[in-house]
C-alpha cells in the first residue's frame, strides 16, 4: 500500500527495492526476517506522469474510510487534491478500494500497531495532501519581500494534521535559515524556492514515515528468542527490484531506477551463474552450464568513464 502505485505499464508496480532475509533453524522452523528498503521514489507523491498515479494508500484512505474517519482525518475527494489530480484521475473499474483499505488495517493489526497509531498514520497522510493545496502569491504591494501563503482553511487543517503551530507552519513555508559563522539568517524564499520547499516536506514526510513503518515490522518480525538466546540460524534472502519500466520517454528517475536494476541483476549473473558456474568446473562436476544474458555492455553503455551516459550528462551540466 505505502510502496506500490500504478504505472503506465504496470498496476502494482514496486517503487522502492527491498531485501527480505528470511532466518530458519536446521529443521527448517522459519525464525523471523528482517526488511531492508532501497531508494523509495518520492517524486511520485507530488507528480505523476500521464496514465501514472500515486501511491496506492491515498487511494485506500480516501475512498475506503467511513464517513466518521473521512471527518476526522478531514478528507476530500481524490480529485480535489492536487497531488492526486495533475492528470486525469483514473479509478478502474472493478476496483473494490473500501475492501483493500479493511485489509491495510488488518495488516497494520497483525503486525501490531495500536488503533492510536493508525490514526497518527493516516493524519500524516491527510496532512501530505493538503500539502500539495497550499498555494503562493507575492506580495503586491509594500516593502516587505516575500510571499503569501494560503488558503487559510488549509493552513488550519494542516496545522491541526500535524499537531504544529499555524505560524510556525507559515513560516517554514515561506523562509529558510542560513547559518553563518557568526548569525543565524532567515531570507524570504522566492516563489519557485517556496514550491520546492512545500514539496520537499511532503516529500520528507512521507519518507520518515515509510522508514518507520518497515521498522515497526521489523521489530514485530523479530523473533524474542532470538534475543535471549543465541542461537545459530540460517537464511535465505530474497531480493525484490524496484519496478522496471521502459517508456518511449523515460524520465531521468525511471532511468536511475533501471540503471539500478541492470547493476543488481549484473551482481546477481556474477555470483550465482558465472563464479559458481566455474567453481563447479574447477571441482569437476558433472553439470550442464547454464546460459544467461550478460548485461555489461548496456552498464557500460550507462556508466563507463569517459564515454557513459552519466560522464557526459555531468559534462554538459557543468
Amino acid at each position: 500500500a505505502f510502496g506500490n502505485a500504478k504505472t503506465a505499464h504496470n498496476n502494482n508496480s514496486s517503487r522502492f527495492g527491498k531485501f527480505i532475509q528470511v532466518n530458519y533453524l536446521e529443521s527448517g522452523i522459519v525464525r523471523g526476517a528482517v526488511v531492508e528498503k532501497y531508494l523509495l521514489e518520492k517524486s511520485r507523491l507530488v507528480s505523476q506522469e500521464k496514465d501514472e498515479r500515486n501511491y496506492h494508500v491515498f487511494y485506500y484512505l480516501l475512498l475506503g474510510v467511513s464517513e466518521e474517519e473521512r471527518q476526522e482525518f478531514q478528507l476530500k475527494q481524490p480529485e480535489d487534491y492536487f497531488y492526486l489530480n495533475q492528470h486525469n484521475l483514473k479509478i478502474e473499474d472493478g476496483e473494490d478500494l473500501k475492501h483493500d483499505f479493511e485489509r491495510l488495517k488488518q495488516a497494520m493489526e497483525m503486525v501490531g500497531f495500536l488503533p492510536a497509531t493508525k490514526k497518527q498514520i493516516f493524519s500524516v497522510l491527510s496532512a501530505i495532501l493538503y500539502l500539495g493545496n497550499v498555494t503562493y502569491k507575492k506580495r503586491a504591494t509594500g516593502r516587505d519581500e516575500g510571499l503569501e501563503v494560503g488558503p487559510p482553511e488549509v493552513l488550519d487543517t494542516l496545522s491541526q494534521l500535524l499537531k504544529v503551530k499555524r505560524e510556525i507552519l507559515v513560516e517554514v513555508l515561506t523562509k529558510r535559515k542560513t547559518v553563518t559563522a557568526n548569525d543565524k539568517l532567515i531570507l524570504p524564499y522566492s516563489l519557485s524556492e517556496a514550491i520546492t520547499a512545500r514539496d520537499s516536506m511532503a516529500k520528507s514526510l512521507y519518507s520518515a514515515l515509510f522508514d518507520w513503518i518497515v521498522l515497526r515490522i521489523n521489530h514485530a518480525l523479530l523473533n524474542k528468542k532470538d534475543m535471549e538466546e543465541s542461537v545459530s540460524c540460517l537464511s535465505i534472502g530474497v531480493l525484490d527490484i524496484f519496478g522496471f519500466e521502459d517508456f518511449e520517454r523515460n524520465s531521468f528517475e525511471q532511468f536511475c531506477i533501471n540503471y539500478a536494476n541492470e547493476q543488481l541483476q549484473y551482481y546477481f549473473n556474477q555470483h550465482i551463474f558465472k563464479l559458481e558456474q566455474e567453481e563447479y568446473q574447477s571441482e569437476g562436476i558433472s553439470w550442464h552450464n547454464i546460459d544467461y544474458t550478460d548485461n555489461v555492455g548496456c552498464i557500460h553503455l550507462i556508466s563507463k568513464k569517459p564515454t557513459g551516459l552519466f560522464y557526459l550528462l555531468d559534462e554538459e551540466s557543468k
